[in-house]
């Protein structure tokens, strides 16, 4: 090809078209010019896809994640009833006159929630320094808004619960009641001897749960455990939502 326009600017020299070669030259230089432009967009193009392929592929680890977040808030949902259920027992006395000390004092609300929302992948994002996300920018959106704003929120209320459960922990110890040794892997219960008798224990709960500060403690551990419902229903919805604008995206 580029032999053939030389020959095609020696013979219009050679026959004194001196305009028709300045012409020719011009028009060369334009084809060179939309040649190098069309590969640069070609070039472009295929840097496009592979940038779009790479954000597919955090789309797909970032909807893992969310996927496990569903499922781990799924289950705490489950869990909440069995942590408050308990503590309404207590304070109603909705128990029966025979059940043992060692069983009121399980009854107490001395466990709590700690599930940390799963944000590896949204991270290996931020620290990538990816801005452009292409037409996934408004999905994107969401995703930083769930990891952030959404995030910070639940986990100032994981922390709370975790914190004053921690708090009345130690109140439970403080309660003028002798705690037996709960069965386990490593002892078995009444393994040690206790000072107090089973009616005398029983008798220092119930009185000691009778107390303005022992209810007191015990009702705000199921408000904080309704805190927590309504905060794993909304981070599992939003999770879900993201799920599903993900799956439509990547169908199309």
């Amino acid at each position: 090809m580029i032999k053939l326009f030389r020959n095609i600017r020696k013979n219009l020299l050679n026959d004194g078209e001196t305009t028709k070669y300045f012409k020719y030259a011009v028009g060369e230089i334009v084809l060179v010019v939309i040649g190098i432009l069309i590969a640069l967009q070609i070039n472009n193009w295929n840097e496009d896809r592979k940038d779009k392929a790479i954000v597919q592929d955090v789309l797909k680890n970032i909807r893992y994640d969310l996927v496990a977040d569903t499922v781990a808030y799924a289950g705490m949902l489950k869990q909440i009833p069995i942590a408050m259920d308990p503590s309404r027992e207590l304070l109603n006395g909705t128990f029966q006159d025979t059940i043992s000390a060692n069983a009121l004092f399980e009854k107490l609300p001395y466990y709590s929630f700690a599930h940390v929302v799963k944000n590896q992948s949204y991270e290996k994002v931020i620290n990538a320094g990816i801005t452009d996300f292409f037409e996934f920018n408004s999905l994107f959106d969401d995703i930083n808004t769930y990891y952030t704003t959404d995030s910070n929120r639940y986990n100032q209320v994981i922390k709370w619960d975790d914190e004053d459960t921690s708090k009345d922990g130690v109140r439970w110890l403080d309660m003028n009641y002798e705690v037996d040794v709960y069965q386990d892997t490593f002892y078995t219960e009444n393994e040690i001897k206790m000072e107090q008798s089973e009616e005398d224990r029983k008798i220092a709960f119930l009185e000691q749960l009778k107390q303005p500060a022992i209810r007191n403690s015990i009702k705000m551990n199921i408000y904080r455990k309704m805190r927590l419902k309504e905060d794993f229903q909304k981070m599992k919805q939003k999770a879900t939502s993201i799920i599903q604008k993900i799956d439509e995206e990547l169908k199309e």
